[in-house]
């Protein structure tokens, strides 16, 4: 990492109270794991306030953790962004230029904010929706269709009712008929984006469905639908979008809805194990 953020951790000017020591002993102690810190975490593991954290950063000469988290990424050596173990060969490809070691490294930029997004108000609102709703359906379009289907049918393991909905009945009718009052749609859509999305999710507020909209940081009408959104980082590299980021964002969102399912994913993958076992489509 950059030496003069370890000299200003190590200042006697920074350490004058307990918890000026208790915070900088844990920032320097957690390195490699401070993409994946939030000021609040933060506070937990120091047992202080948030507004603490928030007074001890400033004094560090950051407006807040997002700022240092900017200052660590772009030093020398990134060594805070080395998730765990040795990464001196990707350093040293990404200072020679070379293509791939970027791109792994915008992956790894990309997981720590992705980190961020599951501790906002709006990812712990969007699973509170999508465990409690009576019925969940799934839409999204172009290149990230088979990965949405691919969320959906994972997600139909933890929970019942989920359906995807691909729109070639020209009408939506499913998700839009009213046939249940508690219901959810997980929109996903990112550049460029499909002309169908923006009216979807109007139409689906409309008729009384909760949005959960999962796209990019490039999408203009994101908060202008009633949605509860959840923005990705935009695709920033030279080649064609990747989708790392968006599969570990949606795994992340399935691990942390099984979580607060509990026992009742048990019985549900006990079921479904047994109907399978019965139509025989799995060998032992």
């Amino acid at each position: 990492m950059s030496a003069n953020i370890l000299t200003r951790l190590r200042s006697a000017d920074l350490r004058q109270t307990k918890s000026d020591i208790l915070i900088s002993n844990y920032i320097e102690r957690n390195l490699a794991e401070l993409p994946f810190e939030t000021a609040k975490s933060i506070a937990k593991g120091v047992g202080v306030s948030q507004m603490t954290v928030g007074r001890y950063l400033r004094r560090l000469g950051y407006d807040g953790l997002e700022d240092l988290k900017r200052e660590m990424r772009h030093s020398g050596d990134r060594t805070a962004w080395q998730v765990k173990g040795k990464f001196e060969r990707l350093q040293r490809d990404i200072r020679e230029g070379k293509l791939l070691a970027e791109l792994i490294q915008q992956q790894i930029d990309d997981l720590g904010h992705m980190y961020e997004l599951t501790v906002s108000r709006q990812w712990r609102e969007a699973i509170r929706i999508l465990v409690g709703a009576e019925e969940v359906y799934v839409a999204a379009y172009q290149n990230v269709r088979g990965i949405a289907q691919y969320f959906a049918s994972q997600l139909s393991y933890a929970r019942p009712k989920v359906i995807f909905v691909d729109g070639l009945n020209g009408t939506y009718s499913e998700l839009l008929d009213g046939s249940c009052e508690d219901r959810c749609l997980l929109l996903f859509d990112v550049r460029r984006f499909a002309a169908k999305a923006k009216p979807l999710a109007e139409e689906a507020r409309e008729a009384g469905v909760t949005v959960v909209l999962v796209t990019e940081d490039t999408c203009t009408w994101a908060r202008d639908v009633g949605a509860i959104p959840i923005i990705l980082p935009g695709a920033r590299g030279p080649l064609w979008d990747g989708a790392a980021t968006t599969v570990a964002l949606l795994d992340l969102m399935i691990a942390n809805l099984i979580v607060e399912l509990g026992d009742k994913v048990n019985q549900r993958v006990d079921q479904l194990t047994r109907l399978q076992d019965i139509f025989g489509d799995f060998q032992d």
